[in-house]
């Protein structure tokens, strides 16, 4: 078991441990890392399917900080319909609540929802012009936020 676990941080640091003075390779690095509990060490949890990363669905995902972080199931509201390659864009958009802020000169800025933002654009989905108006939109979230 001593010897497994030279192996595995000898792999893991960059050199083999046979001894040699070159370096391990990305497939021996991989090798140590996914042979299970082989070595006495435990992999990457969470990775189910052991291919050396932790996909979707499998035990390790974690919604809130892996992926496009949206939980649950993707619902494509009515107004991104048809929005093609922007379709992304336009369910972040949509999810955002009103908003609103106070420029220097103290006028009141505020906007409704996302849904109703995207909902009163006059761009047609599917449209540069549709993507280029969310993308202003999603600027002005930020620039805000």
């Amino acid at each position: 078991m001593a010897t497994a676990a030279l192996g595995l941080a000898a792999a893991l640091s960059g050199t083999k441990a046979t001894g040699a003075d070159h370096p391990a390779s990305n497939t021996e690095i991989v090798t140590a890392y996914n042979d299970g509990w082989i070595d006495g060490q435990a992999d990457l949890r969470g990775d189910d399917n052991r291919d050396g990363r932790i996909d979707e669905d499998e035990s390790g995902w974690n919604c809130r900080t892996l992926g496009n972080r949206v939980c649950g199931t993707r619902i494509v509201p009515d107004e991104c319909k048809g929005a093609g390659s922007a379709a992304e864009l336009c369910v972040t958009v949509a999810r955002r609540p009103a908003y609103g802020w106070t420029n220097p000169d103290g006028s009141r800025v505020d906007n409704p929802d996302g849904r109703a933002q995207v909902r009163d654009l006059d761009e047609k989905p599917g449209t540069p012009e549709f993507t280029a108006a969310l993308r202003a939109l999603d600027a002005e979230w930020r620039a805000h936020h």
